[in-house]
């Protein structure tokens, strides 16, 4: 039942991933991924528990995806303009990486998290869909070898979001635009 249970989260944070693509302001990006990151922590944390897998690098790696989350949304706000944020926030992705090593694939979580902290530093939300998209089959291949159905479905439902978006509001406008 757990299982079960773990997973049903996971696939929560699956639909409100492929939510936040389809929205044509950052701030809503971000505010659904404020609230996929808080699934998957939960996600993680039990796959971690109950397969012992190494999910705790995931769910590790998306506590520090929502802290950055929560920063970068309030960034109109004078205390989280500092570009210092964004390189904070990649180094502790680095460290977080090296803390909870595993084996060859813990590198791709941090991977993920530096490409998507440098896409949601972004105020254009073009170049947040184009940054973001290499971090999903890295997520992709960690959910695959530690055993995280949702987080599989999650990587193949955001990178069809990302398409989705990338063809509905980067090229499909810009040609309206042209004409």
């Amino acid at each position: 039942m757990i299982e079960i249970i773990t997973q049903g989260i996971g696939f929560c944070g699956a639909g409100l991933n492929f939510l936040s693509f389809q929205q044509n302001k950052r701030s809503k990006i971000i505010g659904f991924q404020i609230g996929a990151a808080l699934l998957f922590i939960m996600h993680y944390i039990l796959l971690g528990i109950t397969n012992g897998a190494d999910a705790f690098t995931g769910a590790a790696l998306n506590f520090i995806g929502l802290s950055r989350s929560i920063v970068f949304i309030n960034n109109d706000k004078r205390w989280a303009k500092s570009p210092l944020w964004l390189v904070l926030f990649i180094i502790v992705s680095v460290v977080a990486g090296v803390l909870t090593w595993e084996d060859w694939y813990s590198f791709l979580p941090p991977l993920a998290m530096i490409l998507t902290t440098v896409s949601y530093w972004m105020k254009n939300e073009t170049k947040i869909r184009l940054i973001t998209f290499p971090s999903s089959p890295c997520w992709l291949v960690f959910n695959i070898i530690t055993g995280s159905v949702a987080g599989i479905v999650t990587e193949c439902v955001v990178m069809s979001s990302l398409i989705i978006a990338i063809v509905r509001y980067d090229i499909l406008k810009k040609d309206k635009v042209k004409k």
